[in-house]
């Protein structure tokens, strides 16, 4: 971890001492600026993990990711958890809009897509109007496969460059700090 994302874990830190004594004073106003504050300092954080990850994947092939190190998946570059609603599954859709919001993907990146457990492969491209894959009837294919419904979380798993794995699956969370 480099300096600018220590220096943000510290900042978070501090913030979350400060959340705890506002608690202790009932003090709701404090509370909810410095929640604000925290959340802003992990995305903050999440970010520059991501730039760091994808200058050294850029300059020389080796990458980690953005998930701590204890819950990463071992051989994959990025995991990204997305919880699926009606609406998605309604229209065949896989939008990845907190993942955008994080730095962890762009939109117009392309992706090669296959399927867990069927195997089906195919390329799409991350839009950016909607922050959504391109394709959609290999996603709505996808959904009805994997038994997919409201609520379910899908992860989609970058194991090498531009190659992803999408599958039913658990949410990843990032641990506070």
């Amino acid at each position: 971890m480099n300096a600018l994302a220590e220096q943000i874990t510290d900042a978070i830190n501090h913030t979350m001492r400060d959340i705890s004594k506002a608690a202790e004073r009932c003090d709701f106003s404090e509370l909810e600026h410095l929640t604000k504050k925290a959340s802003e300092l992990r995305a903050m954080k999440d970010q520059v993990v991501a730039i760091e990850n994808r200058l050294v994947h850029m300059t020389n092939g080796t990458h980690t990711t953005a998930v701590p190190q204890q819950q990463r998946t071992p051989g994959v570059i990025r995991e990204l958890g997305v919880e699926v609603t009606q609406g998605m599954i309604n229209q065949n859709l896989l939008t990845l809009s907190d993942h955008i919001k994080r730095g962890m993907i762009r939109p117009g990146e392309s992706l090669t897509i296959e399927t867990v457990p069927s195997g089906d492969r195919f390329d799409t491209e991350l839009l950016a109007n909607g922050n959504k894959l391109q394709e959609r009837g290999k996603i709505g294919k996808f959904y009805r496969e994997a038994g997919v419904v409201a609520g379910d979380v899908v992860m989609l798993s970058e194991v090498t460059p531009g190659q992803w794995k999408l599958k039913k699956g658990e949410v990843v969370r990032y641990r506070r700090v």
